[in-house]
């Protein structure tokens, strides 16, 4: 099922078929393209009002917690040249990655606006009809298609999140990347789920082995016993629940050994690495260093102590061209050992999903999405003593 906002949004159905040329962005606005204005010279501009988009899956929900639009233009002015009252500032602003406002605009109602078609009507009248007055010619209802834009989108509806938190052209920092995610047990799987929440461009699972109960045990969300008789591979599991979100997710149903690791990730922007260690993951390492990529690896260590209780570290990785020699120092590749708790324990989920979170964190800064004084290359919580550490 296709997403579809024009069908499920009887407000859009009709801004469509009144002529209103509407575009719905990846960052969660909606445009109003052919809006003629009056500028501060009398003459007759063509501008786009931009709306903070709110949805449920597909449908619009009521606008009621922005009154306020965007301008793209100059200043809306009436017919005697004097801007219009609802004019709030000049605000030059980039809300998502292109989409570049100049004027914030305020009509607010009492009650509030119903729905889009409400909001929209409202202050295309209050802009138009000053045209009109030079020209009554001139229509925003031009009467052209409208859109959803790009056919690369990356999900499958529109990232309302980014849009409400205003935070569009800092999450745009991650389109166009190749993800690959290497292991999908506990940790892979919780990293594959905050991935899926990013507008990358694609997100490549490997792991050769089943989604079997005691997986269902540490991963995010809730595996059916169905799902979990069908016996799928991992990578098949995960992609099926994530594709209802995030498209371009491509499942390898391999492990990466010294023939194939190479040429499966060179042509990744990012890798995560979550897998046992040992030889295996040494054959990664070596292949992402090869091919100069950045790459952060999550671990976690576990031992039972004498009180019956458990005793964790959580670690994570980071490796770039600028600093290999951390991780190398830092990661073990030695065998795991079968009297290590964590072979066996399911029960850890929160640990896994820490260490995904912390790879995670470490993505969005080398990418640039947070603020940080300086890229430390190893970071780890010791849970005893509930130190965090980073260098």
């Amino acid at each position: 099922m296709s997403f579809d906002p024009f069908g499920h949004s009887p407000d859009l159905a009709q801004l469509a078929n009144e002529g209103f040329e509407l575009e719905i962005t990846q960052g969660g606005h909606l445009l109003v393209k052919g809006i003629p204005y009056v500028d501060q010279d009398r003459a007759i501009g063509i501008g786009t009002l931009v709306a903070r988009f709110e949805m449920n899956g597909d449908a619009t929900v009521n606008p009621v917690t922005d009154h306020a639009v965007r301008f793209i233009g100059a200043a809306p002015c009436n017919s005697l040249r004097q801007q219009l009252n609802m004019v709030v500032n000049s605000n030059n602003e980039e809300i998502e990655s292109g989409l570049q406002v100049n004027f914030v605009l305020s009509a607010k109602p009492d009650p509030p606006y119903p729905n889009y078609h409400a909001k929209v009507t409202a202050y295309v009248d209050l802009i138009e009809r000053e045209a009109q007055a030079i020209d009554h010619s001139v229509s925003a209802r031009t009467g052209r298609p409208s859109q959803i834009q790009g056919d690369n989108w990356p999900f499958e509806y529109v990232d309302t999140a980014s849009g409400r938190a205003g935070i569009g052209t800092i999450s745009g920092k991650l389109t166009g990347q190749r993800i690959a995610i290497v292991g999908l047990g506990g940790t892979g799987s919780y990293i594959l789920d905050l991935v899926a929440k990013c507008p990358v461009d694609e997100i490549h699972l490997f792991d050769g082995d089943y989604f079997s109960t005691h997986n269902a045990f540490r991963a995010p969300g809730a595996a059916s016993l169905e799902q979990l008789r069908t016996g799928l591979l991992k990578v098949d599991y995960h992609r099926e629940t994530y594709s209802r979100m995030k498209r371009k997710i491509v499942a390898h149903p391999c492990y990466l050994t010294a023939e194939n690791a190479a040429l499966e990730l060179q042509s990744m922007t990012f890798v995560f690495v979550a897998m046992d260690g040992g030889d295996t993951k040494r054959v990664v390492v070596d292949a992402l260093e090869s091919a100069g990529l950045p790459f952060v690896d999550g671990t976690i260590g576990v031992e039972k102590s004498p009180a019956d209780q458990l005793v964790a570290l959580v670690e994570v990785n980071g490796s770039t061209t600028a600093n290999r020699e951390s991780l190398r120092r830092n990661v073990d590749f030695g065998p795991v050992s079968t009297d290590d708790p964590y072979v066996d324990n399911i029960q850890i989920a929160e640990l896994n999903a820490l260490n995904a979170a912390l790879a995670v964190l470490w993505w969005k800064k080398h990418a640039g999405i947070y603020y940080h004084t300086r890229e430390h290359c190893h970071q780890s919580l010791n849970v005893p003593f509930d130190r965090l550490t980073s260098e």
